[in-house]
């Protein structure tokens, strides 16, 4: 496993807030672009970052062959064939996110990011996560690889109606080798376990801002926040959501666009600077979160998303070490249905979920969940799925 760097606190003052309009100028400068045609796209962040596209045509392999001779090359001919060009990502951590509700988080997560990414790529297949190439510690600046061309970040499919169980199936088995490869790990532990950025982003955000809302519900939530910094067991992900995923299809010889089937070859896994050592439960239960809140959207056409949710906590289970599907399970109901209601009520409820009769059956099923004794995963997702309207 390669060593992961120490962890560094970053200058609080920021320089240089990039954008499309000075990004070019700032690569230049610090020498980390070509003279030639630098092109510069802003990408969605989400919340937190900044996040630009570049591409770079004087960048990358030479395209063609190289026609000079040995003398030539002696003399020191140039070689004129073109670059293929460099195409990558920067991001650049926001101090205050983008949220109607004041959220403030330290910028130093972008190291939290940077390492686990490097953490990742040793334990996980490859292309599962982004590749680190450089990263400025003046400007908070981390350069990582772009996804494959034709890529599709999967909370844009099902927010569209098109559910894979074959991308939730990746995914299991994605995050159940993350969790086992990492259960236990002392050195792992000490280079993830500070809590500062998980309680700023999950807990304070998730969990006690709902608290604020639901005084009944005080101390079921905010000892499931206890329980997150308390019982620790492996290396989490922290924000795994569609979102943060993109699906990467399988290549497809058939020249017909219109007649070409999207398979999934595997998954990139992106954002990780909430990672944090901590209980499996969160990781599970976001996905599983994510695709019942997709199918609360869908209204009657719920079920694919329950199906979606069956077959990515069934993978898990199977593929996880048992260890950890047992906590999973036995925390799993609770902090599932503290999600659900979080969504709704915390600090960053979802976009897409407007309609506040939908958004009074989430509160009702994620209430009925968290009065009761049974705190397992298996009776929370169904309990929350007796609330969905009955089906087309």
């Amino acid at each position: 496993m390669r060593p992961a760097a120490a962890l560094l606190l970053l200058p609080e003052v920021r320089l240089l807030e990039l954008s499309e309009q000075n990004v070019v100028d700032y690569l230049r400068r610090t020498g980390r672009a070509s003279d030639k045609e630098v092109l510069a796209q802003s990408l969605s962040g989400g919340v937190a970052n900044i996040v630009l596209k570049i591409f770079d045509t004087g960048a990358g392999e030479k395209i063609g062959s190289d026609v000079r001779t040995p003398a030539q090359i002696k003399l020191g001919r140039p070689d004129n064939r073109p670059h293929a060009g460099l195409c990558y990502v920067i991001k650049q951590p926001l101090p205050k996110f983008k949220t109607q509700a004041e959220w403030l988080v330290d910028i130093d997560r972008v190291l939290i990011e940077r390492d686990c990414m490097l953490l990742l790529n040793d334990i996980l297949p490859r292309g599962s996560a982004p590749e680190v190439l450089w990263f400025d510690e003046t400007e908070n600046v981390l350069a990582i690889s772009c996804a494959p061309a034709d890529a599709v970040i999967w909370k844009k499919s099902l927010l569209d109606g098109s559910v894979s169980l074959d991308a939730s199936q990746h995914a299991g088995m994605l995050l159940a080798m993350m969790h086992s490869h990492t259960l236990h790990d002392g050195k792992v532990r000490k280079r993830f376990g500070d809590p500062r950025l998980f309680v700023q982003q999950r807990i304070d955000a998730y969990l006690h801002a709902t608290a604020a809302r639901h005084a009944d519900l005080h101390n079921t939530l905010h000892g499931l926040g206890d329980t997150l910094l308390n019982e620790k067991l492996c290396l989490i992900h922290g924000d795994f959501s569609p979102k943060n995923i993109f699906v990467c299809p399988q290549p497809d010889d058939e020249p017909d666009p219109k007649k070409r089937k999207f398979v999934v070859s595997h998954l990139m896994l992106l954002d990780f600077e909430v990672a944090f050592f901590s209980h499996p439960a969160f990781d599970v239960v976001t996905l599983l979160n994510h695709l019942l809140l997709k199918g609360w959207h869908h209204g009657k056409r719920w079920r694919p998303f329950m199906m979606a949710a069956d077959t990515f906590w069934t993978t898990y289970q199977s593929t996880a070490h048992k260890e950890l599907v047992r906590a999973a399970s036995h925390l799993g109901g609770h902090m599932l249905a503290a999600l659900h209601l979080a969504r709704v009520d915390g600090k960053s409820p979802v976009e897409y979920i407007t309609d506040e009769t939908i958004r009074a059956k989430i509160r009702e099923a994620a209430r009925r969940v968290l009065f009761q004794k049974d705190t397992s995963l298996d009776y929370a997702i169904d309990t929350i799925s007796s609330f969905y309207p009955s089906p087309d």
